[in-house]
């Protein structure tokens, strides 16, 4: 009995006739591709557009005032003030709250009471030969008289004539009623050799035998004019 081999297996490649179908090879991945100008230009625009809303939300850069407005709050920047000098520089921080400048004191002058007697008038000027003819030009005359509130003569008070004249100190007085050529309270006064030119420095003023004033002091223009050599000045009571 014939005993057939034992079947083997054929090893190696398959040699019959049909073809074994092909076997799928794995792709290789492929490389990624490049961005190009329109991706990176897209990527800036997406990145710019975040930035602004950022900027938009949290009020950065040019949105801060509107930040500001918008909630209602306002920022104030004040200057600093240096005052500069040649040994030091001072710098002064401005302070939230100025303190108040006091009030300045006003001091009140006293309304000074009028004086009881003033001019009758504007002093009168003349030739002193009307009333005292042999004079000369020479001399200087200063006269008049003294009346009270009813034009009546008051012989009690004194004249006094003061200040400077040509050159000369004045400082002279006179009773009302010691010269009656110019009234019954007529009062005299002559200058020798003073017949000049001047003004507010020579004065006049109605006084008490105390020297206490009835009249303010007025003052006196003479002339260096022999048409002019005599001053008629005259008191009258006001008050």
């Amino acid at each position: 009995m014939s005993s057939n081999p034992p079947s083997r297996r054929p090893t190696g490649r398959y040699s019959s006739g049909k073809s074994l179908p092909n076997m799928a090879t794995p792709r290789r991945p492929e490389p990624p591709k490049k961005m190009g100008v329109g991706g990176l230009v897209f990527g800036l625009l997406i990145l710019g557009g975040l930035v602004w809303l950022l900027m938009l939300i949290f009020g950065w850069g040019p949105y801060q005032i509107e930040a500001s407005q918008a909630t209602g709050e306002a920022t104030l920047t004040l200057p600093v003030i240096v005052i500069s000098s040649e040994d030091a520089t001072e710098t002064i921080q401005p302070t939230d709250t100025d303190e108040p400048t006091p009030a300045p004191t006003i001091t009140q002058t006293p309304t000074l009471e009028p004086m009881p007697f003033t001019l009758e008038g504007e002093p009168e000027t003349l030739t002193s030969d009307l009333l005292r003819p042999g004079l000369g030009c020479d001399v200087l005359i200063i006269a008049g008289q003294v009346k009270d509130l009813k034009d009546d003569p008051i012989k009690d008070l004194t004249v006094h004539l003061f200040g400077e004249l040509g050159g000369f100190e004045i400082d002279l007085y006179r009773i009302a009623g010691s010269e009656p050529t110019y009234g019954e309270s007529g009062y005299e006064f002559v200058l020798e050799d003073l017949v000049v030119e001047s003004e507010d420095t020579l004065f006049i003023q109605l006084v008490d035998a105390s020297d206490i004033p009835f009249s303010r002091p007025y003052a006196v223009r003479t002339y260096a004019e022999c048409q002019k050599n005599m001053i008629l000045i005259n008191f009258k009571q006001v008050r």
